[in-house]
């Protein structure tokens, strides 16, 4: 029979390893932006919104992902697989098996064929949306980026909220910190305006560097948080261009020189007048004085 002592023993260490588990999924980061997610959207225009939908687990990470080739209704039957949680992503996911799966729920009535805009906003948005075009067939990257845009409607909330994400704060990054743990690798704690956060193993960053120690002091436009148990995490970073954002700084301080002139013109008007009625006034007593 266990002792208490040692049950409380046996009870600390299993918590330990629990809690150094949880630290290695966040600390073993594998970071990836637009550069590293896929050979072939570098230079894309949907490229953000390709990698958004890719740290929220709706986009399977395949070897490439040919954003101007024809969105398929094999396309859309593997991306409801992973919306709907039906399947596993991850690095080269076993798209064949997703396409089976959603079509197995009943997600997709065929896997033939290209899929239109309306069709998309069935699938992932219940049909909440009234697509511009909805007969048509866009390319992959026009599918992410019409998704993606609508993740801040509220069908888009819930499709991310089954994903176990949603939409984080936008602003200044005022710190980063690597913090070395004692089983190796790293947690890079990152503060936006008043939150601060742990960045997720898996987290994906756009516009800006895998490099997570050089964020500090840029600025996020968009973000995303997983919540994944009890911890509550960044998943998407995505920064401002440093160029808009040094030109947003260059026409603040531009503003404040103005304002600070105009100031000082103020109150040199103000002084000129205050003068000038003083001299009046002299004037005025002296000759009343005067014979």
């Amino acid at each position: 029979m266990q002792t208490p002592s040692r049950f409380f023993h046996a009870l600390a260490l299993i918590t330990v390893a629990v809690l150094g588990s949880l630290t290695v999924r966040i600390v073993a980061a594998h970071i990836k932006n637009e550069a590293s997610q896929f050979p072939d959207i570098e230079y894309a225009d949907a490229r953000f919104d390709i990698v958004v939908l890719v740290g929220a687990g709706i986009i399977p990470e395949t070897p490439v992902f040919e954003p101007d080739a024809p969105f398929s209704r094999f396309d859309l039957a593997t991306w409801a697989a992973l919306a709907e949680n039906l399947g596993v992503g991850g690095e080269t996911p076993d798209t064949d098996a997703l396409a089976a799966a959603a079509l197995q729920q009943g997600l997709v009535e065929s896997t033939d064929g290209q899929a239109t805009y309306e069709e998309i906003s069935d699938m992932f948005f219940r049909g909440q949306l009234t697509p511009d075009r909805p007969a048509a067939t866009p390319t992959k990257g026009e599918a992410a980026s019409y998704i993606a845009t609508h993740l801040t409607t509220s069908a888009g909330e819930v499709l991310l909220a089954g994903r176990g994400v949603r939409m984080g704060p936008a602003g200044h990054v005022a710190r980063v910190e690597s913090q070395s743990n004692p089983d190796g690798g790293n947690t890079y704690m990152i503060t936006i305006g008043a939150m601060s956060l742990p960045m997720y193993a898996h987290g994906r960053v756009a516009n800006g560097p895998i490099d997570l120690v050089q964020w500090d002091g840029r600025t996020v436009r968009r973000s995303f948080i997983r919540e994944q148990g009890d911890l509550i995490l960044w998943t998407y970073l995505e920064a401002e261009p440093i160029a808009a954002a040094v030109l947003g700084s260059n026409l603040g301080a531009r503003e404040d020189r103005t304002g600070s002139q105009l100031t000082t013109n103020r109150n040199l008007l103000y002084g000129l007048v205050a003068a000038a009625l003083g001299l009046g006034l002299l004037l005025f007593f002296r000759r009343r004085r005067s014979p």
